[in-house]
């Protein structure tokens, strides 16, 4: 039976009224936003206004960022989660591959390879902490827990290989596999073995599947 790791909440589904209400949070950057500011600027009642704010602090996107002086009661101030703002349109495969093309064009693939591995080997830096101290299957099922918080959706099999279902690189690795080295590299440092891909989503495959060669 796979062992199903700690996943981070799936992107929260928002109705239009709500997505309203977030997009005038961003608006208002670093001052962060009232509940009579937002109704104002929305056209809708306060109550609507709070019932929504209510909603997105609960799923993590705004938080309680102050007060502000309105000339009666100083009213709390809203502002965007991290979270928040990553609910909105980010061009990261536009760039990233942009970004995997020209540093070819500029230091050879033998630069490009330097470059993938060098990323690969500072995020895994900041889980080896981890790992110290685990050997075998639970070493293995921790690495799935770190993949996990990184988007890989991925899970442990009982014969010890690794499947992901979600592909963090999307349309980067569809272009140029030099994506998917980033894969092998971190799970390979990660793991302190070496690590082969078996599969591959940008294939057509149902996983990337990585397991000892």
């Amino acid at each position: 039976m796979d062992e199903r790791a700690t996943r981070l909440p799936l992107p929260v589904a928002m109705s239009d009224s709500r997505l309203r209400v977030l997009r005038q949070v961003l608006l208002s950057r670093d001052r962060g936003a009232t509940a009579d500011e937002l109704s104002e600027a929305l056209g809708i009642s306060r109550t609507a206004v709070t019932q929504q704010l209510a909603c997105l602090e609960r799923d993590g996107l705004v938080v309680r960022s102050g007060r502000r002086a309105t000339g009666g009661r100083p009213s709390r101030t809203y502002a965007l989660t991290e979270a928040g703002r990553e609910t909105f349109p980010r061009h990261y495969a536009l760039l990233a591959a942009s970004l995997l093309r020209h540093a070819r064009e500029l230091f050879g693939d033998e630069g490009l390879t330097a470059l993938i591995d060098r990323m690969a080997d500072e995020v895994a830096a900041g889980a080896l902490r981890r790992l110290e101290g685990k050997e075998g299957r639970e070493r293995r099922a921790e690495v799935v827990r770190v993949l996990n918080e990184l988007g890989y959706e991925a899970v442990l099999t009982e014969d010890g290989a690794i499947e992901a279902v979600n592909c963090v690189f999307g349309q980067v690795a569809r272009e140029s596999r030099t994506a998917c080295r980033f894969d092998v590299v971190l799970l390979g440092t990660l793991l302190g073995e070496e690590v082969a891909q078996v599969s591959c989503l940008a294939d057509g495959e149902g996983c990337c599947r990585f397991r000892k060669p």
